[in-house]
């Protein structure tokens, strides 16, 4: 502990500070200066010793009598060894194990991330493990264009422990599907004893096209064409999921629901690098709802002059009653 400096002055509270006061004080540095969260091992310990002295009524009671009588109890001082790193298995980091566990300060949402962590920065080390903290999630929504293309996003999340927040640069591939899932290694929660960072897994959520549809990197859309251009044939220009256009030539009588496939005019496949899925068009003939005269005279010539049996395969059940 630095010369002249004591509890108090460490923790940066006065010497009538309550026991939430100090509390809150320790909460907010320890956050700054955890080892696990990159801060000063070395000021850690020494708000961590603080911490112990003044949380525990019977300790402080000793510790307020010392400084009236002008003694700076502390490490390298009259208590240290009483007070300081060297307390042993009763300790501060025993103390701190029961603060971490959710019975002190910081409560369960801080006693996963550090359960154990203040025994590794002082005597109480040799019974802590490290052990690689917890991976955490998140959600990205991405445009279906964007999904056939790739794109970059910068989200920014918290990490629970600490309560900082992070920013990392997302890169969604170019064919990513809706739930397809990216790992990024060490972005995750605090190790605790040393132990590494968990993970980061980020979930793409892909928005509906209007007009495509996906099966993993093959692409899937209906074509509408009328009634005679089903019958007569025809020729249709077709849009791509990359941007590109195909030109589909419908054979005449041209049934609805048959389907045309145009190879690697799909998405780009996210499991198989350098693959690209297929474009599948499905035909939908389109029967006109609303009929000019002369239209409705045509069709009913057509009818009365066509003889083909539609439906043969019905007629062979019909009822003999």
């Amino acid at each position: 502990m630095a010369a002249g400096k004591t509890f108090y002055d460490i923790l940066g509270v006065s010497k009538s500070a309550s026991d939430k006061e100090i509390k809150s004080a320790f909460r907010k540095l320890a956050q700054k200066y955890h080892p696990d969260a990159g801060g000063d091992e070395a000021k850690f310990k020494e708000i961590s010793e603080a911490y112990e002295t003044l949380s525990d009524e019977k300790k402080r009671k000793e510790y307020d009598q010392m400084l009236m009588f002008g003694g700076m109890p502390g490490a390298g001082g009259a208590y240290g060894g009483g007070y300081g790193a060297g307390a042993g298995a009763s300790g501060w980091g025993d103390i701190f194990d029961s603060i971490f566990s959710g019975n002190g300060a910081w409560g369960s949402d801080w006693g996963s991330g550090f359960a154990g962590a203040a025994g590794a920065a002082g005597a109480g080390a040799g019974r802590s493990r490290a052990r690689k903290g917890g991976d955490l999630s998140l959600t990205v929504d991405v445009s279906a264009e964007d999904a056939f293309r790739g794109v970059t996003h910068k989200v920014t999340y918290r990490i629970p422990s600490t309560g900082e927040q992070q920013t990392i640069t997302v890169s969604v591939p170019a064919g990513a599907v809706d739930g397809g899932k990216l790992r990024y290694k060490r972005r995750g929660e605090y190790g605790v004893a040393g132990g590494e960072r968990g993970d980061l897994v980020v979930t793409t959520h892909v928005e509906e096209h209007p007009l495509f549809k996906r099966k993993g990197a093959d692409v899937t859309m209906e074509v509408p064409v009328s009634v005679y251009e089903a019958a007569l044939g025809c020729t249709v220009d077709v849009p791509t999921p990359g941007g590109a256009t195909v030109r589909l030539k419908v054979p005449a009588g041209t049934q609805t629901g048959k389907k045309f496939r145009f190879k690697e005019m799909g998405a780009p496949d996210v499991k198989h690098r350098g693959r690209t899925g297929a474009l599948l068009v499905e035909i939908k003939v389109q029967v006109p709802t609303n009929l000019s005269d002369d239209e409705r005279d045509a069709m009913t010539k057509l009818r009365e002059a066509d003889t083909r049996d539609y439906r043969e395969k019905v007629n062979r059940y019909k009822a003999t009653y």
